[in-house]
């Protein structure tokens, strides 16, 4: 239809008709750009005052202009909606408007915004004012209706006090109707309207005013596509315009070879299948990137196909026009940075800010950043540090940040030292955002990723299409607001939560796929399209539009006469617009058409293929098999991938091919997929070199092909980089020493591998927890060395408060448990004296026990029951053992063990001094009293304690006999993994092999 219609134009050209005269109308923007792309590509050379295309509401623009000597502006939809809410949160603050008393309290929910919105969108295109919308409600019994048409007073009003005149797109084809004048004068001889099923009834009826006065006008639709309903159009203009000639378009001319229908098991085939067909489209029909496109259903399923396709390496395209600036990432970035040149960001958006693309860190950095700066300053937290060091001249580190971590800090201090700089010249919004821009030096970095294509090219493509449009967004608001400060820039634009509808300067697409929505879609081709996540649920999608405000029912008021309250069943409508819908997107190809759904009744998810396959196929006279004879199905039709990757022949599909891959039953194979990318590739020949049931010819095909492979030096492909046939690193011990701490024992017995590697990880939450046990150990220690007690505890509570970091509350809490633990500490201390004898605190203890094992360590309390020793541990967690699991205590029991292979040593801590320092050495043993495990932050009301008995000799030597085989455990290089009560929470389950997520990918 459009290729006809542009045709229409061409020979009105070539026939000496004056090219200023020609007017040809597209329903959208999108539409437009389209028409006015494909013209300029037919045309050789012509004059024109202004642009022969455009869409409905520029030309109602154009046309209210020239009447008008006032300021005209087009208001976005994120604008409005931006608007409508912070008008509406007015409302709720206080009690304006007249909403029902019941509704009021959603009146700051996003979606009463967007139905709202909706409904006087949808009544300004049918000609209705705010007094127009009070009486339909007053005489209908609807009381929303009146508060709508209240509120669009108020807005009106608002809009009007910005200094220009503001309009919506539906109210600029009213406006242009409300005058006459306007569409009696116009210059246009021919009129060629493009998509007619897609236009409102006031935009209909503009082009019908438009056409009394023009020589030719033709107006080109097709019912099947009107699919626009949820925005008010529908295709009655199309179908009632009185024609005096008309031409039915029966038959299409494209081409196209067989479609082909892929019902897989999971989300997971799905993706495959996606990106696996359109690297197999490019790369072995030498189908062009910008020649495919994946189809999907609404827009929340762009980010998963778009996710899917780089990572399989496919450069991709999303319409900039449907950009969200403030979800953009480096647009959140560079807000970010925007907002710290006037206001102290928080802890949060400080990382955020560090670990985006300005700052340029990962979070790995970031931590070791932050660390290195408590080590400088440890006096305060670290991102109070990092927060001072933002401004300023920085300081000698004294080598405790790496250059890496240096070069982070003073990016940032660059960047918001280029806008504070602007700020402080009085420069505009749009050159303080340029400074930072520039200062980022993200640019030069971003256009060259651009240039060289490919998947990251695409990536730094949308970064590059999303900073233009907020430049552009900066140019339009400096514009209008002169004196308008920063921080107003950055809420107008995080407040857009609609797509903000920039301006498209491409003259040409981008060599990439492009992944569109379906109604998208409407007006355009590919040589191939996948439509991807055919599910039923989502298509069709048949749920009411607008319930809260009676939407639908106005509309049936307004364009049908039907009185509100009348039963009318609008699910058969919705129903024929989302088949119609499913026809377009089933219509953009000329070659190759995909259609892929998920059908797994027993998954996570139960996800069932649309009824509309089974009416696509059976069209098409393919018998649809049910859902269990599709899954039984999937034993016959799946097949192994690698006879194709071998250079072996695939037969061509049949007419329309049917893949069914979901299982189930134990013994239905699900389909295999394949991707057609270097990783997949050398991993199938990798598996199938390896496969001892693959047959003799695959399996040497497959080693010659990776043997061609590593000359090439293609990863993955030499067996020296296969995980299974690397050798061992080192066979050199960890460590020399014999020795093994009683605080380990435990660890070593339960799991060696966690016992030495676990304490490698770095984990912020169980550094805070060493960090309050030290603190804890440390006023303990100082209490039985005769310290006072309130200047201990002053000195330990700063120490740990300057540590804590997070939101205040946070801090405070942690700080009070704190000091609660510290207070049932000293109160253990007190109440304990008088059965247990101080004898000393952070005793050392080395003893030998044996040739091959030496336990060393050091005793939280040492005190003395009549004559017997006993051992105090402070333990600082909050879960208290059982009784019977105390007996059992390995760090006790090692304890116990060194004090009966001991003997206790006293020495002065100064020379001629009489404080004595006590340890035990190895020596002919001690009386031993047993031990005491002590809970001060225990919930209970009193300190919580667990006891030990003194273990008989015969059981300790027991236990002696099994530390020789610890000690060489931490000896290594050989580490034991065991499975215990512990596993959900090792820090180290990504490399254990006996969990899956540790296991080799070999192994699998």
């Amino acid at each position: 239809m459009s290729s006809l219609l542009i045709d229409v134009v061409l020979a009105q050209l070539n026939v000496g008709a004056d090219a200023s005269g020609i007017l040809v109308v597209a329903p959208s923007k999108e539409s437009g750009s389209l028409l006015r792309r494909e013209l300029a590509e037919n045309l050789d050379d012509y004059a024109a005052q202004t642009s022969m295309v455009r869409s409905v509401h520029s030309l109602a623009f154009a046309l209210l202009r020239q009447s008008s000597e006032e300021e005209l502006r087009l208001i976005t939809g994120a604008e409005q909606d931006a608007v409508i809410r912070e008008l509406l949160q007015g409302h709720a603050a206080d009690r304006r408007g007249v909403w029902p008393e019941e509704m009021r309290p959603a009146l700051e929910y996003v979606g009463f915004a967007r139905q709202l919105r909706d409904l006087l969108l949808r009544a300004i295109e049918r000609g209705l004012g705010p007094t127009d919308l009070e009486e339909l409600g007053q005489r209908y019994g609807r009381p929303m209706w009146v508060a709508a048409g209240d509120f669009l007073r108020e807005y009106e009003r608002t809009q009007a006090l910005a200094g220009s005149h503001s309009y919506s797109a539906a109210e600029l084809v009213s406006q242009v109707l409300l005058r006459p004048e306007l569409v009696r004068e116009h210059p246009w001889h021919t009129i060629v309207v493009d998509d007619a099923q897609l236009l409102d009834p006031t935009s209909g009826q503009l082009i019908a005013e438009l056409a009394k006065t023009a020589r030719l006008t033709v107006i080109g639709g097709d019912p099947d596509q009107a699919v626009f309903a949820f925005r008010g159009a529908n295709s009655e203009f199309l179908t009632t315009w009185k024609a005096e000639n008309e031409l039915r378009l029966s038959s299409t001319h494209r081409r196209p070879s067989p479609a082909c229908v892929s019902v897989v098991d999971s989300r997971g085939t799905l993706r495959d299948v996606l990106a696996n067909t359109v690297r197999r489209r490019h790369l072995e029909d030498g189908v062009d990137w910008r020649d495919i496109a994946v189809i999907v259903r609404s827009t929340g399923d762009i980010g998963p196909a778009r996710r899917t396709l780089l990572s399989a390496g496919v450069p991709v395209h999303i319409n900039p026009t449907d950009v969200v600036l403030a979800e953009q990432r480096l647009v959140k970035a560079v807000l970010l940075a925007l907002r710290a040149l006037e206001n102290e960001l928080e802890p949060v958006e400080l990382e955020d800010l560090i670990t985006g693309p300005v700052g340029g860190a990962d979070p790995v950095t970031l931590r070791r950043l932050i660390r290195g700066l408590r080590r400088w300053k440890p006096e305060q937290r670290g991102m109070n540090t990092l927060r001072e060091l933002l401004d300023g001249e920085l300081p000698d580190f004294n080598n405790l940040l790496t250059e890496r971590e240096e070069a982070i800090l003073a990016r940032i201090r660059g960047v918001l030292s280029a806008g504070r700089t602007a700020l402080q010249e009085g420069a505009a919004v749009e050159e303080v955002l340029w400074e930072v821009w520039q200062a980022t030096g993200l640019d030069t970095r971003l256009q060259a990723a651009a240039l060289r294509g490919g998947a990251a090219g695409s990536q730094a493509d949308r970064d590059l299409d999303a900073m233009m449009a907020l430049f552009d967004a900066a140019g339009d608001y400096a514009e209008r607001r002169p004196a308008a400060s920063l921080e107003s820039f950055i809420l107008y634009i995080t407040e857009q939560e609609l797509p903000t509808g920039v301006r498209d300067r491409r003259s040409a697409l981008p060599n990439a796929v492009e992944i569109l929505t379906a109604h998208g879609a409407v007006g355009r081709e590919w040589d191939t399209v996948i439509v991807a996540g055919v599910q039923e649920g989502t298509w069709p999608s048949v749920g009411e539009t607008g319930s809260l405000f009676g939407q639908e029912d106005l509309i049936d008021l307004l364009d049908r006469g039907i009185t509100p309250g009348t039963p009318v069943s609008h699910v058969s409508g919705r129903l024929a617009e989302e088949r119609r819908l499913f026809h377009v997107a089933t219509t953009r190809h000329r070659h190759r058409l995909l259609i892929v759904a998920v059908d797994s009744p027993e998954g996570d998810v139960v996800e069932e293929p649309s009824r509309f396959i089974d009416e696509f196929l059976s069209a098409r006279g393919v018998d649809v098999p049910g859902a269990q004879a599709r899954r039984e199905a999937g034993k016959r039709l799946a097949r192994q991938a690698w006879p194709r990757e071998l250079g072996l022949e695939v037969p061509e599909p049949s007419p329309v091919t049917l893949h069914s891959g979901a299982s189930a039953d134990e013994d239905i194979d699900p389909l295999d997929v394949s991707v057609l990318s270097v990783p997949a590739f050398v991993a199938q020949l990798r598996r199938c070199a390896t496969d001892p049931e693959a047959g003799e010819a695959e399996r040497s095909q497959a080693v010659r092909q990776l043997a061609r492979l590593a000359e090439a030096g293609v990863p993955g492909a030499h067996p020296d980089q296969w995980w299974a046939a690397r050798d061992v690193a080192s066979e050199l011990p960890l460590r020399g020493s014999d020795t093994v701490s009683p605080s380990r024992v435990d660890a070593l017995l339960s799991c060696p591998l966690n016992a030495v590697l676990g304490q490698l990880v770095e984990d912020d939450s169980a550094n805070i927890n060493l960090l309050r046990g030290n603190l804890a150990h440390a006023f303990l220690e100082a209490l039985g060395r005769g310290a006072s007690t309130e200047p201990a505890k002053r000195l330990v509570l700063d120490a740990f408060d300057s540590l804590l970091e997070g939101p205040a509350w946070h801090r405070e809490a942690s700080l009070a448990d704190f000091e609660r633990l510290i207070d049932r500490t000293h109160s253990w201390v007190l109440s304990s004296s008088t059965s247990l004898e101080p004898v000393g605190v952070e005793v050392p203890v080395t003893v030998d026990i044996g040739p091959d094992v030496t336990i060393r360590g050091f005793i939280d309390r040492l005190a003395k029951a009549g004559e017997d020793y006993v051992v105090v541990d402070l333990k600082t967690g909050t879960k208290v053992p059982s009784a019977d699991s105390a007996q059992n205590n390995t760090q006790l029991m090692t304890y116990q063990l060194a004090l009966a292979h001991g003997e206790l040593v006293t020495a002065p801590v100064e020379p001629g001094g009489e404080s004595q320092a006590v340890s035990i050495r190895t020596g002919d043993g001690l009386p031993r009293g047993g031990g005491v495990l002590v809970y001060p932050r225990s919930t209970t009301a009193s300190v919580s304690t667990r006891e030990q008995a003194t273990k008989p000799p015969e059981e300790l030597e027991e236990f002696a006999q099994a530390l020789p085989s610890l000690v060489a455990e931490l000896r290594g290089p050989d580490l034991t993994a065991r499975e215990n009560a512990d596993c959900d929470r090792c820090p180290i389950r990504s490399i254990c092999p006996v969990m899956n997520e540790g296991g080799l990918v070999t192994d699998a």
